[in-house]
């Protein structure tokens, strides 16, 4: 099975996208990966990580625990579920959103602003 394979699940697919997600919502709220990291309580590196879809374990690739996710979440202020790719479906082997940014930074942006949680810069 190839490593970027976690279970029945490509997990790379669901990496790049959650870590597409953060990148929105800390670009949307106007924070550095420095301030997100000071925040949360991990390191700049790690949020580097995230966004990137990479790791320093192998198999090389992002997989945030529960408790990273609502750190994340909190240092945010915004709902978990807006960190996590295809929340509200049943999920296939691949990230739907892997190959629709775009569609979903706009719904992003929008539901932020429906429940306003962000800020304009």
């Amino acid at each position: 099975m190839p490593e970027r394979i976690r279970g029945s699940l490509e997990w790379d697919t669901y990496a790049e996208s959650f870590g597409r997600r953060l990148r929105c919502v800390r670009e949307i709220r106007g924070l550095s990966q420095e301030e997100l990291g000071f925040a949360a309580d991990v390191s700049r590196n790690q949020i580097s990580n995230l966004e990137r879809a990479t790791s320093s374990r192998t198999p090389k690739i992002a997989d945030p625990g529960m408790s990273m996710v609502y750190r994340l979440a909190r240092a945010l202020e915004i709902p978990p579920t807006f960190l996590m790719p295809d929340g509200a479906v049943v999920l296939g082997t691949r990230s739907g959103e892997w190959r629709q940014w775009s569609r979903v930074e706009v719904e992003l942006n929008a539901e932020m602003a429906r429940l306003g949680v962000w800020e304009t810069r």
